[in-house]
């Protein structure tokens, strides 16, 4: 499989420090209007304060800092104006409480409000030309698939062939009536064989269904068989039923609603506050269990001899492989995509690893999977990769859980469905908090898991 030129990974850095620059930019030019005015520094000194704060809180509340992709720059320089907007209405108002309107000098406050939106928008132009010139020359892609192959799906692919900077790549179309190449695009299938192409190719990023009204009922069948994938998926719709679609994360393509219907709660800067709290607070717990860890280790070593740590194959963002270590707790060291689990009184179970098991103890390197960036403090459990080929064709969404990093912990555990899967209610529960997770993610959501985990005793038999 060739290697993707993406730098995707760095996209939440990017965009924290692209809203602390705004931030410090808009302060940073009121500053220097007042200095050249000759006005009472200490004054405005309190006013640049209060524009840094207000930019970072009302640019965040107005999502500015997320993906653009498909979007074009008009769409975002008139949120932006919105979020100028926002903060001069914020400052006059902390003004007016203060008390300190008349303190300011109407040619230094005139003088900011026009230049501060220009250099906003002349910096989003730059950054606009910097992103299209690396993404024609192939870098940050994401690779899409469209289903139908009517004059919506058509537009979409001509529209996104046409404007690079959006940085998408169609592969193809999947059409039941369509056999013959459209507009130099391939036909990949007919729209059942889907399912299948997007378990082969893991490299698809996105699928637009751009499906007429009629086949609605097709559109229905085909997102149920969709649920194991972990592809982001958007509906092309008419604009004439816009109003259907209310409510929707809507994006548009020249014109054209595009709706997300499944998409990670961590992107921009969210996935870096995240990542943020994994790497301190996994980077205190290794401090903290370093000790105790050594002496596992050493427990381990003397008594059952072998490898200490042990690596398993589990499924993690995006449905994606990777290791996941645990001290190993077995004689056997099967780390294969499919294996024999663990039952109570397994005899292959060592003495030290019944002791480490039944208390999570052998969990603990997972904080070294953390510390890594495969996963997380808090997130849905990760499951063996063949209790994950079973379950996900039998429990509707199963699949969405892998839209973020597993965890250590979560909330399906604190709410007492943890340990051993010996029942499909149990697992069925465990996905419900797993998605209800998704959709109320949270750094508050996370500290409180992470206390009660402590609390409860939850960490005990995770898995």
């Amino acid at each position: 499989m060739p290697v993707r030129k993406d730098y995707r990974s760095y996209e939440p850095l990017l965009l924290a420090f692209h809203q602390w620059m705004d931030a410090l930019i808009g302060a940073g030019l009121l500053f220097g209007i007042s200095y050249y005015y000759h006005q009472d520094n200490q004054i405005y000194l309190e006013l640049v304060c209060f524009a840094f704060f207000a930019i970072f809180v009302c640019f965040h509340v107005l999502d500015l800092y997320r993906s653009w992709r498909g979007l074009s720059l008009i769409h975002e320089l008139h949120q932006m104006s919105w979020g100028c907007f926002l903060v001069y209405f914020l400052l006059f108002l902390i003004s007016c409480i203060l008390r300190r309107t008349e303190y300011f000098s109407s040619p230094v406050v005139l003088s900011w409000m026009i230049t501060w939106p220009v250099l906003l928008g002349v910096q989003r132009l730059i950054l606009r030309t910097v992103q299209r010139h690396y993404r024609t020359k192939g870098y940050n892609l994401q690779r899409a698939v469209v289903v139908g192959a009517g004059e919506i799906a058509q537009h979409l692919a001509q529209w996104i062939r046409e404007n690079p900077w959006c940085g998408t790549k169609v592969l193809g179309f999947f059409d039941d009536k369509a056999s013959s190449p459209i507009e130099d695009y391939p036909i990949l299938g007919r729209i059942e064989a889907l399912p299948g192409y997007l378990r082969d190719q893991i490299d698809v990023d996105r699928v637009y269904i751009a499906l007429p009204l009629e086949d609605a009922l097709k559109m229905k069948h085909l997102l149920a068989d969709l649920k194991h994938s972990t592809a982001s998926i958007f509906v092309v719709s008419d604009p004439e039923i816009y109003d259907l679609l209310v409510g929707r994360a809507v994006m548009y393509f020249d014109g054209l609603p595009v709706i997300s219907l499944r998409n990670s709660p961590s992107y921009g800067i969210n996935a870096l506050l995240k990542r943020i709290e994994d790497c301190i607070l996994s980077g205190l717990f290794l401090v903290l269990a370093s000790p105790l860890m050594l002496v596992i280790g050493l427990a381990i070593r003397l008594t059952s001899g072998g490898s200490v740590v042990f690596k398993q194959w589990r499924y993690g963002l995006d449905g994606r492989p990777i290791k996941v270590y645990k001290f190993r707790t077995m004689t056997c060291r099967e780390d294969g995509y499919t294996c024999n689990p663990a039952t109570k009184y397994d005899p292959r179970v060592t003495k030290i690893g019944a002791f480490l098991r039944r208390n999570s103890l052998d969990e603990l390197p997972q904080l070294i999977n953390v510390l890594q960036g495969r996963m997380s403090i808090v997130g849905p459990r990760p499951h063996p990769v063949f209790l994950n080929e079973e379950y996900r064709r039998i429990i509707p969404g199963y699949m969405l859980r892998h839209k973020v990093k597993p965890g250590m912990t979560g909330l399906a555990q604190i709410n007492g469905w943890r340990g051993e899967i010996d029942a499909l209610e149990k697992m069925e529960r465990r996905i419900e908090y797993d998605l209800v997770y998704l959709r109320e993610w949270s750094l508050l959501l996370d500290l409180k898991i992470i206390v009660l985990t402590f609390l409860q005793g939850s960490w005990r038999n995770v898995d």
